[in-house]
């Protein structure tokens, strides 16, 4: 008996297509990414920590760039210059990030540059390192501090997908399983001239209390 698709299916779609590994390994990543976000309830995510050098720090960070920079506020930022791997992207977020930090929303930021910080994922079988473009300490009253990743992203890309959707449906939930690293969130920003306003609408979906404290 011919196997078939259960409808809908698109147009000219036929099962032979999954012998294509390409095809067949995105799917199964797809498929798994999709089970477990779907499962509640039991902790069944949990992190896989390096043996050595386990937390990161920026406190030694060092480097030479040829990339365009910003120069950073060092109230709210570690690292003196955020690097921009983009002509206006990174340099905007970077401004929005300070402006939220002198407001008492987040306490300080950083640009993921040579910190080592790297989420690992799998593309069409392939495993790669993913690096967000910025962490986010946000203020969370007595809840305690809330670190946000935060990832501005351009053209769409099946890779930019699959790095999203690793952070957001894995990496986060089994950080947070752990609880040794504190409470972690992941954000992905589509409009950097509009990043105020969804980190704001994120922090108050998130801990609806921050802004009352």
């Amino acid at each position: 008996m011919r196997p078939e698709f259960p409808e809908p299916a698109k147009d000219n779609t036929f099962p032979q297509l999954l012998m294509i590994s390409d095809h067949a390994l995105s799917a199964a990543e797809t498929i798994f990414r999709c089970i477990v976000q779907s499962t509640g309830g039991d902790k069944i995510l949990m992190p896989i920590l390096y043996p050595y050098d386990t937390v990161g720090s920026t406190r030694h960070v060092a480097f030479d760039t040829a990339k365009p920079v910003y120069t950073a506020d060092a109230r709210y930022c570690h690292v003196s210059h955020v690097v921009a791997d983009t002509d206006s992207w990174e340099q905007k977020t970077a401004q929005a990030l300070e402006e939220l930090a002198a407001e008492g929303l987040i306490r300080c930021y950083v640009k993921n540059q040579n910190l080592g910080f790297t989420i690992p994922y799998t593309h069409e079988g392939e495993e790669h390192a993913y690096l967000p473009d910025f962490l986010v300490l946000v203020n969370a009253g007595s809840a305690g501090p809330l670190h946000l990743i935060l990832e501005v992203t351009g053209q769409k890309k099946s890779d930019k997908a699959a790095k999203t959707a690793t952070a957001q449906s894995l990496w986060i939930p089994a950080v947070n399983n752990h609880g040794g690293f504190g409470r972690w969130a992941f954000q992905e920003i589509t409009d950097p001239w509009n990043v105020k306003k969804e980190i704001r609408a994120t922090i108050s979906k998130l801990l609806p209390a921050v802004t009352n404290d």
